[in-house]
């Protein structure tokens, strides 16, 4: 049996979460979803942080063996269902920053600064304990859909707990997609684990989820197609006719700032108004499409004057999902190039063992391969 390797925690209460600086660490992420005519679903996001998190992929073989942390000892233990594989931040093996399992279920850790309020220690179960990173491995392990997700979260509480890659606790949030399409998100507040069922399959960061809904109605009139011509004008002054510039004038009026609010609309703006694809394939080739326009270029979205200790945000990775054909696809800042692992397969190479593989390089300053090409 395989055991999972977390690094260690370290106590720190609730209460004590709320008065970390979220700005700590810079972080930004955006995720979407699309639905071919085949059925399948692509789920995808990008992956900012203020400094790479040299993130590997992870193979775990159903039947794994998992032990969490708690700021009390051990947590819950447990035996995966199922298969699963997933970006991983550094050595955390079972810190799973987005995969799917076998059965086509996508997870995704979202960073939620100022606003996850964890269950305090003393009213936790320890013996149900993970840390905030774990969730995201255990969920992958144990469901199938996410009705089941819903479900079984009442079985588990999750406590602040710091670990030694950040030197924090991180305070994140989850986005949850099975292959029906459904999508949940998952939002630690007032001690409790809510769920809110997600029609829009959008997701970023703060504030909480319900407010980003909300927020949607200031740009009910957005729209894909630009308006027709107008004519102005008052009786004796003339008239004057006025015409789009052209294609792109439909969306004018849409947030085009970084934030995670703004974000958040023109995702949601993009995967309605995409054209659906005839194959689940096809969508994933077009939500990298999508993706593209929420890369952060390192040095755009930086920290005001004076924070010295604060890096900028830059796109270290990119991964859409293939729950049709189980197939995790991404591409690094180090390599635009987009890889393919087939989980199936790598299941079977894995051979019963946990798997590592290099995602590519994420560093600030790393250069695409190029290819050149030869003309006779």
């Amino acid at each position: 049996m395989l055991k999972s390797r977390f690094g260690n925690a370290v106590a720190i209460t609730c209460g004590a979460l709320l008065t970390l600086n979220p700005g700590t660490l810079a972080q930004a992420c955006t995720g979407g979803a699309l639905t071919a005519a085949d059925g399948g679903v692509a789920v995808g996001r990008t992956l900012e942080f203020g400094k790479p998190l040299d993130s590997q992929i992870a193979i775990w073989p159903a039947g794994s063996q998992f032990t969490g942390s708690s700021n009390r000892g051990k947590g819950l233990s447990y035996t995966s269902r199922y298969g699963f594989m997933g970006a991983t931040a550094a050595q955390y093996t079972d810190m799973i920053l987005d995969g799917l399992n076998e059965k086509g279920l996508n997870v995704g850790l979202f960073y939620f600064p100022g606003y996850a309020q964890y269950t305090p220690d003393a009213k936790a179960r320890q013996e149900r304990t993970l840390a905030p990173a774990q969730l995201g491995a255990w969920l992958l392990a144990n469901f199938a859909t996410v009705e089941e997700v819903r479900a079984g979260l009442k079985n588990v509480d999750v406590t602040a707990q710091v670990i030694s890659l950040l030197g924090e606790v991180p305070q994140v949030h989850f986005k949850v997609q099975d292959a029906s399409g459904k999508s949940i998100v998952i939002e630690p507040r007032d001690g409790q684990l809510l769920v809110h069922d997600n029609p829009t399959r959008v997701l970023t960061n703060s504030p909480t989820f319900p407010w980003q809904l909300t927020n949607l109605t200031n740009f009910m009139k957005a729209s894909s197609a630009y308006p027709p011509p107008i004519t102005v004008g008052a009786p004796g002054a003339g008239e004057l006719k006025l015409v789009p510039f052209g294609m792109g004038s439909g969306g004018f009026g849409l947030p085009g700032d970084f934030s995670p609010p703004s974000r958040f609309v023109r995702m949601v703006f993009f995967t309605q108004n995409a054209v659906t694809t005839p194959t689940t394939k096809a969508a994933v080739a077009n939500l990298f499409h999508i993706l593209n326009n929420f890369d952060i270029p390192i040095g755009v979205a930086r920290p005001p004057s004076g924070t010295a200790e604060v890096s900028p945000d830059f796109t270290t990775w990119t991964s859409v999902s293939n729950l049709k054909d189980l197939t995790f696809n991404w591409k690094t800042f180090g390599d635009q190039r987009v890889k393919t692992i087939d989980l199936r397969q790598a299941l079977a190479a894995a051979n019963g063992q946990l798997k590592l593989l290099p995602m590519g390089s994420q560093q600030p300053d790393a250069v695409s391969p190029t290819l050149n090409v030869l003309v006779n």
